[in-house]
């Protein structure tokens, strides 16, 4: 389905290393120098259509550098293809020299495409090791295996509309880390391929789930008829009793998980996060200005124990609220 070209380019050896992996299984070492790394990138073809790459380095040499450039990878398929990239661990970046942007990747972030062509440019970050899997798919046989209604829906869910396109998208690492897992050891030839496909096609079906699951619920969360803006208004002018989220669901005809999300979109915290950081907030302020005591206070704002209540504080400003009373 694909010819693969990894071209190693070493800061630390002015040496290029060349490899092209046509063929159903290929291991390819990586030419580290002993002392600094071992590492190698895997290349399985599953099926007709279907080809797994996982590369794994592991670094050894506590003085090593904190990143490196590995090289270049370029990939030419003859139809266009459905692209998913994921760091298990570790941390890479990607630089794409046809759109000439870097993308860093971290095992919460998945980059799925649809591509004909990519060229593309992978730096290490050597903080710990790496290992990554990419997975791709034909559209033939992408449309084979989820039908073509479900195929069709899981590239308008990701917006990919065009070839050579991708999505940086947040992927739980339940989900992707099925790719990782999905050819073990213990099995062989026709059995390992065939546990491999039966994987694949899970993976793909829980992530047409999550993505329009995730999708229809970010639209929904744009219709809303309650004001998010005003809920925070509501919550700074609070001077008695904080309000749970059941009552405040109530009061604006919205689930309080619904309620929440929408509050986390806008503000990027939950409401109970923004209720507790304003209240330490006037925390500090009554503790400057009056001689409420301490245990009074920690009460008025919704802590159960004082100690509860100078460990928020102290997170909060790096002092104890004593010090600020002193």
């Amino acid at each position: 389905m694909a010819i693969l070209g990894h071209k190693i380019e070493w800061l630390f050896e002015q040496e290029t290393y060349t490899s092209e992996i046509i063929g159903s299984i290929r291991k390819f070492q990586f030419p580290y120098s002993p002392e600094l790394a071992t590492g190698y990138t895997e290349h399985l073809e599953i099926s007709d259509g279907i080809t797994l790459i996982k590369s794994t380095h592991h670094f050894n040499n506590e003085d090593r550098p904190s990143e490196f450039a590995l090289g270049k990878y370029q990939v030419a398929f003859s139809s266009p293809t459905f692209t998913s990239h994921m760091v298990h661990s570790g941390c890479v970046s990607l630089f794409d020299n046809a759109k000439n942007n870097i993308l860093k990747r971290t095992p919460d972030i998945d980059l799925l495409g649809r591509f004909d062509f990519f060229d593309l440019e992978q730096t290490l970050f050597t903080e710990e090791d790496i290992f990554l899997s990419t997975l791709f798919i034909s559209e033939i046989e992408l449309f084979n295996l989820l039908g073509p209604e479900t195929a069709e829906n899981l590239y308008i869910n990701l917006d990919l509309v065009q070839n050579n396109e991708y999505r940086a998208i947040k992927i739980p690492q339940t989900i992707s880390n099925k790719i990782a897992n999905c050819t073990p050891d213990h099995l062989e030839g026709n059995m390992r391929s065939l546990f491999a496909q039966s994987i694949i096609l899970q993976y793909l079906l829980e992530l047409n789930l999550y993505i329009s699951s995730s999708k229809s619920f970010l639209n929904n969360l744009e219709k809303d008829d309650f004001n998010v803006a005003a809920l925070r208004t509501e919550l700074l002018q609070v001077t008695a009793d904080i309000p749970n989220l059941a009552e405040l669901s109530e009061k604006y005809k919205v689930s309080p998980g619904k309620l929440n999300q929408a509050f986390i979109k806008k503000y990027d915290q939950s409401i109970y996060s923004f209720l507790s950081s304003q209240r330490l907030d006037q925390a500090y302020q009554a503790l400057i200005d009056t001689d409420v005591p301490m245990k009074t206070l920690a009460h008025k704002i919704g802590y159960s124990h004082v100690n509860h209540f100078i460990t928020a504080f102290k997170k909060k400003f790096g002092v104890t609220p004593g010090s600020i009373r002193n």
